[in-house]
């Protein structure tokens, strides 16, 4: 059934060479699909009906798919790191038995690729494992909204796919022992204005990122396949808080209007302990909007932003993912 649809991601040592084993993550849908474009040659030749069959090439061009999930208090590092530019590779607590990732922006990517792996169940019982190499995030989206889970996006290109419905061929798909989803209630904005904290009624905060990476990377090498992704423009990273057009929201119109900077962090609690995530943009521009009245409802106030560089050394935007050390055992007393 349906349900028995699997996806999983593991790193690559080297652009397009298949990783052996993937971490799972419990996928909401699925838009992996394979792009072919066809070489035709069509030219003076009497008789013809139509373009002739044995005129057309097929051209293996990749693909693109999307890894859409809620966000858990475990297990998400390794999409973050292929979301982020840089990763410390994750600092262990021995004492506190808790791991502690920390993600930042760049002015180069040093993310790695990673394989994607889709299973899709047939109708009669098999399991198709489509495998998926050279997978490089291009732009993710993160969104926490009032009643529900706090939910990521994460757009991969890829360089080719194989398929097979031999169960060992199937790599094989490692999830976290327990995991409980990050969510609404959890979710904290800290939002400061010349130094002084804004109190923000938001109920929804949106974070996108275009990573600017070049994906057409053809060669005349004697095949098709592209090159690994280079970063080719300027990445853009923006946002939105929706809410309540309140007295302290009309500081952020008015921020706005004068074209202040602002600092935001956002504070996520895990359920499991010592979980927690945390991200940090030490400058933000709102680039709008006036508040907006209702005549059956309150007034509400929509205020997109961009992240910008602060210009001092520190990252435009930070990510802090604290979890649980796998298979941790506490020091005896």
């Amino acid at each position: 059934m349906a349900l028995d649809a699997a996806i999983g991601i593991g790193k690559e040592t080297a652009y397009g060479a298949a990783a052996t084993t993937t971490l799972g993550y419990e996928g909401k849908s699925d838009s992996w699909k394979t792009t072919r474009e066809f070489i035709e040659s069509v030219g003076f030749r009497a008789g013809m009906q139509t373009a002739r069959a044995d005129r057309r090439n097929v051209v293996n061009m990749g693909g693109e798919g999307e890894l859409e999930i809620d966000l858990l208090d475990a297990g998400a590092a390794a999409l973050f790191s292929a979301c982020f530019d840089t990763y410390d590779g994750g600092t262990p607590n021995t004492s506190t038995g808790v791991t502690a990732h920390v993600f930042e922006s760049g002015a180069e990517s040093s993310a790695p690729s990673f394989t994607a792996q889709m299973i899709r169940p047939t109708t009669d019982g098999k399991a198709v494992a489509y495998r998926h190499v050279g997978c490089v995030v291009t732009e993710w989206e993160m969104t926490a909204e009032v009643e529900n889970a706090v939910a990521l996006t994460a757009t991969f290109d890829f360089q080719d796919v194989s398929h097979s419905d031999k169960p060992a061929d199937a790599l094989p798909i490692a999830y976290p022992k327990e995991a409980y989803v990050y969510d609404w209630t959890r979710t904290a904005i800290l939002l400061t204005i010349d130094g002084k904290p804004v109190t923000v009624d938001a109920n929804k905060l949106e974070l996108t990122a275009d990573k600017g990476m070049k994906v057409d990377r053809r060669f005349l090498r004697g095949n098709a396949l592209k090159a690994q992704p280079v970063r080719s423009a300027m990445p853009t990273y923006e946002g939105t808080l929706e809410g309540e057009f309140t007295s302290d929201a009309l500081k952020l119109y008015e921020a706005f209007i004068a074209g202040k900077v602002a600092s935001l962090a956002i504070d996520f609690a895990g359920v499991l302990p010592g979980a927690s995530m945390r991200i940090e943009c030490p400058a933000i521009q709102f680039t709008g909007d006036s508040p907006e009245a209702s005549v059956d409802d309150v007034s509400v106030a929509e205020l997109p932003f961009r992240v910008l560089d602060p210009g001092d050394g520190r990252a435009a935007m930070r990510l802090t993912y604290t979890e649980p050390t796998p298979g941790f055992v506490p020091p005896k007393p």
